[in-house]
């Protein structure tokens, strides 16, 4: 990499190189969508339906109502996970209202108008079930208690018109910084922090307070802010796509001595670790380059990378399905392959 990349990195604000990088990847999605949609032929089969602005379930054999919420990945249109999860369960009818380029706060904004202020949906229909299977919160990791305080949100608006969730959690992502230079230095250790702040509060491994931060104020009528999860406050079920094959834990980490470098010329490090001196400064220094080093374990592997390193091709979709196959309940009907 160039002195004039590097120096331009450790000028550009951090807020900024996200912005451009979103707006990137969301440019390249777009070709993708049209290009995909286009040799589909529509985007409606009986049962599965996707971007449909007047949407409202019509399969009334089955008895599952299924609305799938998510980003730019779960747009996705060369056999993505929900329509093989619509092939896979006989009982479940699937709305498909993912959003490219829509974040955390985005689908909750998306939730309320397109369910919960849909009358076309069958909350309390005799003989049948409402889902929510949601799998968003890439486009907004950058941000993870807010991530977290909008899903948070939507899980709670969820259970209280009485429809039932299956959150998945984030995929992994993630390339060398002279593809995305989100992983550049201290940048790289806040990508990993908060990818997995974000997987651990949707697998429930972590507080209120770890996975909501200064949100665990809010989380209700009477809840205090360390009080434990209530079960309102929780996905019905919850499936783990971080380590469900995606990524490889044993992929070869980079030179610790490169990740030692990239870290101590950083400057968002040096300001992270302004006051810390001495033996102090060089055991943080080695405890993050080693952290550091193995950014290539929380990568997409290459053989599921579609057109760039953040979405699953049709492979890495059918493991996404296959995963949440698996912990589906008995009522949607699914035949697992």
């Amino acid at each position: 990499m160039t002195a004039a990349t590097e120096a331009r990195r450790a000028t550009q604000p951090r807020a900024e190189r996200w912005r451009v990088a979103a707006w990137i990847a969301l440019a390249s999605l777009g070709l993708l969508v049209a290009s995909a949609a286009s040799g589909q032929g529509g985007r409606r089969t009986h049962g599965y339906a996707h971007g449909d602005g007047e949407w409202r379930f019509t399969a009334h054999e089955r008895s599952v109502k299924v609305v799938l919420l998510a980003g730019s990945i779960g747009a996705f249109r060369d056999r993505p996970y929900g329509r093989l999860l619509f092939e896979w369960c006989e009982n479940a009818e699937i709305q498909n209202l993912s959003t490219v380029g829509a974040g955390a706060p985005q689908l909750l904004r998306r939730f309320r108008t397109g369910v919960l202020e849909n009358p076309a949906v069958p909350v309390g229909w005799r003989g049948h079930e409402l889902w929510l299977l949601y799998g968003g919160g890439l486009n907004s990791v950058g941000q993870p208690q807010l991530t977290n305080h909008a899903t948070h949100r939507l899980i709670r608006l969820a259970h209280r018109r009485r429809v039932r969730v299956v959150a998945m959690t984030l995929t992994p992502w993630g390339a060398a910084p002279d593809e995305d230079e989100r992983w550049a230095g201290a940048g790289g250790l806040h990508a990993i922090d908060s990818t997995r702040a974000a997987v651990d509060y949707i697998l429930g491994r972590s507080s209120p307070v770890e996975a909501l931060g200064t949100f665990a104020r809010s989380r209700g009528a009477g809840v205090a802010r360390s009080a434990p999860w209530q079960p309102d406050e929780r996905p019905d079920i919850a499936i783990d796509l971080y380590d469900a094959g995606l990524r490889d834990p044993e992929a070869a980490p980079w030179p610790i001595a490169e990740a030692r470098a990239a870290l101590r010329r950083d400057p968002r490090w040096q300001r992270a670790t302004a006051g810390v001196e001495g033996a102090a400064l060089e055991r943080r220094l080695e405890e993050d380059a080693r952290r550091l080093a193995e950014a290539p374990r929380h990568y997409l592997r290459p053989e599921y990378r579609g057109f760039d390193h953040i979405h699953p091709n049709r492979a890495g979709h059918e493991v996404i399905a296959r995963a949440a196959c698996r912990q589906l309940p008995p009522s949607w009907g699914c035949r697992c392959p």
